[in-house]
């Protein structure tokens, strides 16, 4: 009953947003937190303000408690928050761990709980189950997922399961094995999907909620990505059965169909990042789709620093309609304000987040000129 109802939830949303006519007021001050790769630093949470109304950033506080907080998640209730901690839990094999953070207070902030091992090196997504009762991490250098149970004081568990990818693909210097390298549940929590960089594939799991169990698909274990594209993370529509890959290796992104009730995904489009006459080195990081499910926002990391825009057409294809340029120094990640108002831009080595603002007719960006000073920003989360 419990899976009817959630994918029910996922099909009509389609008709919601159709029916609905009010435009909800935007607050003035919007938080969101950063999280700092730099594992030098003892706060590597940052929780900060966006004023709305005059488009300027300002940070609020910092905690401890985790170092290297290059991925962040909140648990579905806000009430809880999960980060990559580059801490070492586990002293024989010496993995970095994935921190717990109870939130105090309405304002944001955050004092730390517990942590447990990673269960593999190079931890580099953490995501939450829907149902608030499950985390999951991938750990890039040894292509293995893990799943936890939470205990109701949003504490971490140690791992209910590990699972190691295999695979290769033919780019002979990023290829010679399994990369996990994003993890995060479909919008009814059923299936969980992993992209492997190292494997070009879309690992895609059944999910078992009693048990904390992944297992593989029986509909369709992976989606294969072309050879040599190194998939590295997806995003979902908000309302439609599409979902969004941007491969890391040949500066693509690709749209594919996606069935909630099979866990089945089908390529529809694969669009480059980049100019056609571009010639250089470059390694897309994060993707993203705006809050009214019309466009799809790409960053981009190497010789060319910037943001591709797609318009998503009818049929979930993408067309590539601007890349702005210039954006901070190795854009790891971005997010959309939950308005799709402003886009904010992590530059990891330009230790700085600056903000564009989103034309909601056409998706385009442009500039606001505002920026703010922060050690080697790597996520951008949104609180509300």
């Amino acid at each position: 009953m419990k899976t009817i109802q959630r994918l029910t939830a996922f099909l009509w949303l389609p008709l919601m947003a159709i029916t609905c006519t009010t435009t909800p007021e935007i607050p003035e001050k919007i938080f969101f937190y950063v999280g700092s790769s730099d594992g030098s630093i003892e706060r590597s949470i940052f929780l900060c303000e966006l004023d709305s109304t005059r488009g300027q950033l300002a940070i609020v506080d910092s905690f401890p408690g985790s170092k290297g907080s290059s991925y962040l998640v909140l648990s579905p209730d806000k009430d809880f928050l999960y980060a990559i901690d580059g801490t070492q839990s586990d002293p024989q094999k010496k993995y970095p761990s994935v921190a717990s953070f109870q939130v105090t207070d309405p304002e944001g902030r955050l004092q730390m709980m517990n942590r447990q091992s990673s269960e593999g090196r190079g931890i580099c997504h953490v995501s939450c189950h829907p149902g608030g009762s499950h985390i999951f991490v991938a750990n890039y250098s040894e292509g293995t997922i893990a799943a936890y149970p939470l205990g109701d004081d949003g504490s971490i568990s140690p791992a209910s399961d590990i699972i190691q990818h295999t695979g290769t693909g033919p780019n002979a210097g990023r290829q010679t094995q399994a990369h996990a390298h994003h993890i995060i549940p479909d919008p009814s929590g059923d299936y969980i999907l992993a992209t492997d960089l190292g494997a070009d594939k879309i690992f895609i799991y059944k999910f078992d909620p009693e048990s904390g169990t992944l297992t593989p698909n029986p509909e369709q274990a992976f989606f294969m990505a072309e050879p040599g594209a190194g998939p590295r993370h997806l995003a979902f529509h908000p309302t439609e059965p599409y979902l969004f890959i941007v491969n890391e290796l040949n500066g693509t992104t690709t749209s594919c169909s996606y069935d909630p009730q099979t866990g089945r995904m089908e390529e529809i489009t694969t669009v480059s990042n980049l100019p056609a006459d571009f010639s250089g080195n470059n390694w897309p990081a994060a993707v993203r789709v705006h809050p009214n499910g019309q466009f799809v926002y790409a960053s981009n990391r190497g010789d060319l620093n910037s943001i591709t825009v797609f318009q998503i057409r009818e049929s979930g294809a993408i067309e590539r309609i601007q890349i702005m340029e210039d954006v901070p120094t190795h854009p790891r990640d971005f997010n959309l304000d939950p308005h799709g108002k402003f886009l904010l831009v992590a530059g990891q080595q330009a230790d700085e987040i600056e903000i564009f603002r989103i034309d909601s007719n056409t998706g385009k960006l442009s500039r606001t000129g505002q920026k703010i000073q922060m050690k080697a920003p790597a996520c951008i989360l949104f609180i509300d």
